[in-house]
């Protein structure tokens, strides 16, 4: 069970770190647009704005990613072994009750 929470974690940080280098690239899609010599202060502060929120949720998901092993560190395998048995025996007994 931590290797799942490990491998989850870092599936999330590497997707994380691609969405904090595309917004990091953000900026340099609209560079013919920058370098114009006529370039509106609102212009230039949404494509700053766009590039800033990318990173932003990039380091959320890295955020998510560090709380998933987090999780996975604090859970124990025979907690969780134990629970998913007593899930089963309950449902066990309710279909034989209905059975009967």
């Amino acid at each position: 069970m931590r290797s799942f929470f490990a491998l989850l974690s870092i599936l999330t940080c590497i997707l994380g770190l691609i969405i904090i280098i595309r917004g990091c690239v953000h900026p340099n899609k609209y560079q013919k647009e920058l370098s114009k010599e006529i370039t509106t202060a609102v212009r230039v502060t949404q494509i700053y704005a766009e590039a800033t929120h990318i990173v932003v949720v990039g380091i959320g998901i890295i955020c998510l990613g560090i709380l998933t092993a987090s999780i996975g560190r604090l859970i124990h395998t025979d907690e969780i072994k134990n629970f998913y048995i007593s899930i089963i025996k309950i449902f066990k007994k309710n279909t034989i009750d209905s059975d009967q």
